[in-house]
């Protein structure tokens, strides 16, 4: 039996496709096969869920994500977060941490193999205040888009990952108020970051394409 569950409310499966026996940036999520403690392995699943889903439902995420209260975007996403993204087992998750493995597959389909040039000057647009919003996230990923961008596209207990934290640590601290304690979890820096640059990256291409008419 292969079930979803987001804080309590369990969902069975409306879609049925076959298992695959072999891992594939969009195929269905299977666990590591590294040695991982058993947060990075969960971690790891649940980007892996992320990008079938993405893969699978990609119209129904873009609708979803498209609803301009956070409330209404938690209910959309949850009703497409189902079993047919498992290979087996039960996937355990909180609204959060989904929406996070959402837009970081967003994030990878629509921005990951863009040409370094395309995206330096997609970076350089300006954005209005409107455009522009004003939180942890959307901070860190302005001050440091390239720190952001590598944080976001590693994968769990890498190197990769590692040299990104490292690369992000000023812009944390920049980015929090004046004598703020906050406890941050790689699991949640990479959800707020992944949300955060995809919708930054989502306003300055619309920028971009505004200043070109």
């Amino acid at each position: 039996m292969k079930c979803v569950a987001l804080l309590g409310v369990a969902l069975t499966s409306v879609w049925a496709v076959p298992v695959s026996a072999q891992y594939t940036p969009y195929a269905i999520a299977v666990p590591s096969e590294r040695n991982l403690s058993d947060i990075d392995r969960a971690r790891e699943l649940m980007n892996r869920y992320g990008l079938c889903v993405v893969k699978q439902h990609y119209g129904l995420v873009q609708r979803a994500i498209a609803q301009t209260d956070d409330a209404a975007q938690t209910r959309a996403l949850a009703k497409i977060a189902q079993d047919d993204c498992l290979s087996t087992g039960t996937l355990k998750m909180s609204p959060p941490l989904f929406r996070g493995a959402v837009y970081r597959a967003l994030y990878m389909r629509d921005y990951a193999l863009m040409p370094r040039e395309t995206l330096s000057a997609l970076v350089a647009t300006k954005l209005t205040d409107d455009q522009a919003s004003i939180n942890f996230g959307a901070c860190v990923a302005k001050l440091s888009p390239d720190g952001a961008r590598a944080l976001v596209l590693s994968d769990p207990a890498t190197a990769a990952e590692k040299s990104a934290i490292a690369a992000l640590r000023p812009s944390l601290s920049d980015c929090l108020p004046p004598k703020a304690q906050v406890r941050v979890t790689m699991w949640g820096l990479q959800a707020t970051l992944s949300e955060a640059l995809y919708k930054r990256m989502v306003a300055l291409k619309q920028a971009a394409q505004g200043g070109a008419k």
